[in-house]
């Protein structure tokens, strides 16, 4: 039995990769933003240990990492930590708030790295366990009116390349996991905040009016058309126990054709292929 961290585990991709890890037989550790909102997971068991894990506050990262390292006891760690909370905060980056640039930064990317850097001790006493990073394709391809939220997974892109490198000479394995659209709650969150930013009345946003409520059918699409949370928890749980993972996982069809693509396509094609695959 392995023991895992997740973070952002309450619903979609993270509720999904720890069903998947408890079915497996693993012992899970699931962070939420707030304790008792637990969302989508199982009730706590003997494997299921829900933690409060805010990645955006510094004390709450900390005082997990306490309560995980005193549930583990001396001598134990984690054989992995799943970096997958995060948020999606759409518009025009013209028409964009900064408070909300800097919230999209401060959750999928500062976030990711604090957790990290907290729960790293216990990842080499896991002799040593592996670190994954949850980006996205729209990490290597960027859309129009999701602008803050691609600047964040490109980001991480940057940091799981840096850090396999720091982390490799102690043979601490570091994935970036990249997901096309998948159906989680995200899209519906991305939509309400889309909405509140049209209620504000900016006149920013008039010259953007008729391609925004194109976008929003996107959004629509993608969660009602997106793969099922649990293909990402397959690919996880793969990067997480397989004796010698791979650097990447891009999970869907479409993904895959677009990452392979990219690096051979004009810029203006890319643009087109972006705004199909999110």
């Amino acid at each position: 039995m392995s023991t895992f961290l997740i973070t952002g585990a309450s619903t979609g991709i993270g509720a999904a990769i720890a069903k998947r890890l408890l079915e497996d037989g693993h012992q899970v550790f699931a962070g939420v933003e707030q304790r008792g909102v637990t969302g989508e997971l199982p009730e706590p068991s003997d494997g299921l240990h829900v933690v409060e894990l805010d990645v955006s506050s510094e004390a709450s990262v900390a005082a997990a990492a306490a309560e995980a390292e005193r549930i583990l006891g001396p001598g134990h760690g984690l054989d992995g930590i799943v970096n997958n909370a995060g948020v999606g905060f759409p518009g025009p980056l013209e028409a964009l708030p900064l408070d909300a640039l800097r919230r999209q930064l401060e959750v999928n990317v500062v976030g990711q790295v604090a957790t990290t850097q907290a729960f790293l001790p216990l990842i080499r006493e896991g002799a040593p366990g592996r670190v994954l990073f949850v980006g996205s394709v729209g990490g290597i391809l960027a859309s129009q009116f999701a602008g803050a939220y691609h600047a964040s997974k490109f980001a991480i892109e940057a940091i799981g390349d840096v850090w396999r490198q720091e982390l490799e000479p102690e043979g601490i394995d570091v994935v970036l996991i990249e997901p096309s659209a998948i159906s989680t709650p995200i899209w519906t969150k991305a939509i309400a905040s889309l909405d509140e930013l049209e209620r504000d009345g900016s006149p920013r946003l008039l010259r953007y009016r008729e391609r925004l409520a194109g976008f929003r059918d996107s959004l629509r699409s993608a969660d009602e058309h997106g793969k099922s949370a649990d293909d990402v928890a397959g690919a996880i749980a793969e990067a997480l126990t397989a004796e010698k993972p791979d650097t990447r996982y891009v999970v869907g069809a479409s993904g895959r054709i677009a990452t392979a693509l990219r690096p051979l396509i004009p810029d203006r094609l890319a643009d087109k292929l972006g705004q199909q695959t999110g």
